[in-house]
């Protein structure tokens, strides 16, 4: 037993402790090493154990018949275990996958965890490998889900590397609130061998939360059905949060279709997703795709911008700023979020030729004077090398370019380059940075600028780390 005092803590103290560890990156063996340690903390930490059930199977058929088989044991044998579960994740690597939906240990698991007291509520599926799995057979995936608890509890769907993907997936589950598309696509078109109780006669759900890369394919069915289907498969006019990347234009030709569906609910606007990791993403004309102007409730603009610093690419912040005129004087904005990388093997002219300055007027006329967080994260890649002077320099002219801003005292500004990696600062941390702080630390190989403004909404500055922090 724990002594003195943390014997004496409240359990919600406790359970805040717990939610911390489970937070961290390796949390796994942490949450399992607290859990022993006294038995105030067990409760909490199988809370967070056994959140998420592992149903993946590897290559060998035979080897997966018993994880299958050892974990139904289980859940049999300690059904308490059951009600913790709240996430399903089923990850695949054979080709021949069919029949893993009438395995019976599986569907034994199903079954167990249909009797908990609050059934899992998100499903994540797809390859465990760096290949793209193909659904072997997707009407009976389909079908199995219809007759699971899943078809009334579903609220989380993150599909990951897969192909064949069913449409029906999403109308069977009329709950689904929040859908992942990471590099999933579909090889049906027209849906005529599906049954009609798939395609039709079904509630469509109403999607809030909507996260997609390289899966233009299958959000294009999403958005226009096929014949087939006599009812949307898909709801848009309850989105909150849009997710994808503005390097695809497949992708960014989805992007108004689901803006005109959503303008009087979308309060985030996040065009931040990387395309490709493993190949080189080139910024397209933003202005050609996106128009802010009809989105009533939005709140958040984020958008990820690459810079090439040459002539050819010279108009990328003129197109970023054409993107930000589009958004009426009369708005709910309160974040505005830019990532850019400039890119250079020589030189940074170009880049310094471009329209930072109209950038922040833009942001002072979208805040009307109201308070606005303002964030702009730089990276450089290129030949240029890490402590090139040049590098100082091209971060001291944006700095320079952008002292207008100083002026607005409703405006909190973080600005953010690597050269402060080297005086121990880090930088704001995304979805923290919102009312918390602003950043005002100049190394001192920079010149300095002028003071940054203070937030009207906060009041008693003092400095750590770099950063004001108002009470």
């Amino acid at each position: 037993m724990l002594h003195p005092p943390l014997s004496l803590l409240p359990d919600d103290l406790i359970a805040y402790i717990v939610e911390h560890v489970a937070k961290l990156p390796f949390q796994g063996g942490c949450l399992h090493n607290l859990s022993i340690t006294d038995r105030a903390f067990t409760q909490f930490c199988q809370s967070y154990i056994f959140r998420t059930l592992s149903l993946s199977h590897d290559w060998r058929k035979g080897r997966t018949f018993k994880k299958l088989e050892k974990l139904a044991k289980i859940l049999n044998t300690k059904p308490q275990f059951a009600n913790q579960v709240r996430v399903v994740d089923l990850s695949i690597s054979r080709s021949d996958n069919a029949w893993l939906f009438d395995d019976p240990s599986l569907l034994t698991i199903l079954q167990m965890l249909a009797k908990s007291l609050v059934p899992p509520h998100e499903i994540r599926f797809g390859a465990n490998t760096y290949t793209l799995l193909t659904i072997e057979d997707p009407i009976l995936m389909v079908g199995r889900l219809t007759r699971s608890f899943f078809s009334q509890t579903l609220t989380t769907l993150h599909l990951t590397r897969c192909t064949n993907v069913p449409l029906p997936l999403f109308l069977i589950c009329p709950g689904l609130k929040e859908v992942v598309l990471d590099r999933v696509g579909v090889t049906e078109i027209t849906y005529e061998t599906y049954p009609d109780k798939q395609c039709f006669g079904r509630k469509a759900p109403s999607l809030e939360i909507f996260d997609f890369r390289d899966s233009e394919s299958l959000v294009n069915q999403m958005i226009t059905p096929p014949s087939r289907f006599h009812t949307p498969v898909i709801l848009w006019s309850k989105l909150r949060i849009l997710t994808l990347s503005p390097h695809e234009e497949e992708e960014m030709d989805c992007l108004q279709l689901i803006l005109d569906e959503a303008c009087e609910s979308l309060e985030e606007l996040h065009l931040t997703n990387l395309h490709d990791t493993m190949g080189r993403s080139e910024q397209l004309p933003l202005a050609c795709f996106v128009n802010l102007n009809n989105l009533t409730n939005l709140r958040v603009f984020a958008l990820y911008a690459i810079i090439e610093c040459n002539a050819e690419w010279s108009w990328v912040l003129d197109d970023i700023n054409a993107v930000l005129r589009t958004i009426p004087t009369s708005n709910q904005i309160m974040d505005l979020l830019f990532d850019f990388t400039i890119s250079s093997d020589y030189s940074f002219d170009e880049c310094l030729g471009q329209d930072w300055a109209g950038l922040i007027k833009e942001a002072i006329r979208v805040s009307a004077g109201e308070p606005l967080e303002l964030e702009l994260n730089i990276k450089v890649t290129g030949g240029i090398g890490y402590n090139n002077p040049r590098r100082a320099e091209l971060f001291a002219s944006i700095m320079e370019k952008t002292k207008l801003v100083a002026k607005y005292s409703n405006i909190c500004t973080h600005f953010w380059n690597p050269t402060y990696w080297a005086h121990g600062l880090d930088p704001s941390l995304r979805g923290q940075m919102s009312g918390s702080s602003i950043l005002v630390y100049y190394p001192p190989t920079l010149p300095t600028p002028p003071a940054p403004s203070t937030c009207s909404r906060y009041s008693s500055p003092s400095i750590v780390q770099g950063h004001f922090h108002f009470s």
